[in-house]
């Protein structure tokens, strides 16, 4: 083993190893790191299709995928929100676009106005004053343009993605960047006296040698799961949904940019348009219904399912050392938490990134490692908390799976955060957290979350601030959004 890292041996054949492969690749080129992918196969928990968030699309500015062709050869479409549907109750929705809420009033947030008016009894859906919700609805698109304070440039937008293509056009892009591939199951995992990996024995014998290890396998965890104990927190307390079964399906007429979510008795089902097919599954919880079941209910969901794979397994929660020695968990094998805030892929992205940063001057990364932990703990317990905040917001479902969801207190940070927003409207954010202020916002005041009062000094500004005064601004966006070309249109060009 030399003192310094010449080569990366990334052990998977999904998403985040290409993802990974390519973005190293990319970063370190010029100092002539290579990167070797050992392809052991597509994730077991990989799902058939998923959706992204609005990151994705700087993860292939990086590492120079343009977006066109990645949309044309792999049939995406364009996410501009999340629907979820009956998670306060049979009848209730709501969406969460990725874009602001409103214009802001002088430098207060735009939702603040929106707050005030359900508290004096006159509620209005952040919808109206977002582009990116009004178009969503309509099922129209057209990606931002103009300046930063251009009502057109107000939103951005994520994908859909069908898995197999997604992963087949990443490899190939990887390979003309010069990531090296072997195709060969995993035998051994060789290690110094140490402890670091030293190298990784496959099936047929030969030895892969390597200084930094990435372990992209999912929640197989090919890698990590051969080099010592796991210490884990578990989240499953808050989130006991602990499976998964996802199946292609019929093409949706005249397809729209969202994603839909819709509770069900034992969990909630999900589908996403594609631009040749679409895709659904449902997440669930096993202490509530069975596998047959749940398949049943999928298939009467969404009639014309493709044979779905087999359910698989979902452990919510995460390890408490992402790196170990000289390898580096990315992905499923670091953190599993259901796909409902669509930030599986985000947080692999947050993980590499964080790796390029701390990249190890040597082979050992000790000091890297501690401080690579700490930041990705971070991330990962913000993703949780957002994810929990779905099933504690607003109106709690009846059932007893809704029932069991809510029955612990959330984390503390979590509840912490609930507890302020309730008392006067206020969301206060901290380090290393994906969803920002104006998410939040969309999620509590989406699951028709009221407080009890607004903030003093934010009601003295935008008490004045009347519905005539608005009135001009929710007009044009419904005009903005109205002239944007149908979604469905919109991809059919791009795939022309």
């Amino acid at each position: 083993m030399t003192a310094t890292v010449t080569r990366v041996v990334v052990v998977g054949g999904g998403a985040v190893a290409w993802l990974a492969a390519a973005g190293l690749r990319r970063a370190f080129r010029k100092r002539g790191v290579d990167v070797l992918v050992l392809d052991t196969g597509m994730p077991a928990d990989a799902p058939v299709g998923r959706w992204t968030l609005p990151s994705q699309r700087g993860m292939h500015g990086l590492l120079g995928i343009v977006e066109a062709d990645l949309v044309r050869r792999t049939g995406a479409t364009f996410k501009l929100a999340t629907e979820h549907v009956g998670w306060q109750g049979d009848g209730s929705h709501f969406l969460h676009a990725h874009g602001d809420i409103g214009a802001d009033i002088g430098e207060t947030p735009f939702y603040k106005y929106l707050v005030l008016q359900a508290l004096n009894g006159r509620p209005e859906s952040p919808e109206n004053y977002s582009l990116a919700a009004t178009a969503a609805r309509i099922g129209r698109f057209a990606r931002p343009v103009g300046d930063e304070k251009a009502l057109t440039s107000s939103f951005t937008y994520g994908f859909h993605l069908d898995e197999a293509a997604y992963v087949a056009y990443l490899a190939a892009h990887a390979a003309q960047l010069g990531v090296r591939r072997v195709t060969a199951p995993l035998a051994e995992v060789l290690r110094l006296p140490t402890g670091e990996v030293e190298s990784l024995r496959l099936a047929n014998g030969e030895l892969i040698a390597g200084e930094l290890f990435l372990d992209c396998s999912g929640s197989d965890s090919l890698l990590m799961g051969q080099i010592g104990a796991v210490e884990r927190d578990d989240w499953s307390a808050w989130l006991p949904c602990d499976r998964m079964i996802s199946a292609r399906a019929p093409l949706i007429a005249d397809f729209p940019p969202f994603t839909r979510t819709v509770a069900a008795d034992a969990g909630w089902a999900w589908r996403l348009p594609l631009a040749r097919a679409s895709a659904a599954g449902y997440v669930y919880s096993s202490a509530f219904t069975t596998d047959e079941a749940a398949l049943r209910y999928l298939q009467s969901a969404v009639p014309g399912l493709e044979a779905p794979g087999r359910a698989v397994p979902l452990a919510a929660g995460r390890r408490r050392r992402f790196w170990e020695k000289n390898c580096v968990a990315l992905g499923a094998s670091a953190m599993q938490l259901e796909p409902l805030a669509g930030a599986d892929l985000h947080f692999a992205q947050l993980g590499l990134g964080t790796l390029v940063e701390l990249f190890p001057l040597d082979v050992t990364g000790a000091i890297e490692g501690a401080e690579y932990n700490r930041v990705m703990t971070d991330h990962a317990d913000a993703l949780r908390d957002f994810t929990i905040a779905h099933y504690r917001a607003g109106r709690a479902r009846p059932g007893a799976f809704w029932t069991a969801a809510r029955a612990l207190p959330p984390p503390q940070r979590l509840a912490d955060r609930l507890d302020l927003f309730q008392a006067n409207a206020r969301i206060n954010l901290t380090d290393f957290e994906t969803f920002e202020e104006v998410d939040w916002a969309w999620l509590l005041l989406g699951a028709g979350l009221i407080p009890a009062a607004l903030e003093l000094q934010i009601r003295q500004l935008v008490e004045n601030v009347t519905a005539q005064q608005v009135a001009p601004l929710r007009a044009h966006i419904d005009g903005l959004a109205a002239s944007m070309p149908r979604h469905s249109e919109y991809v059919q060009r791009s795939n022309a």
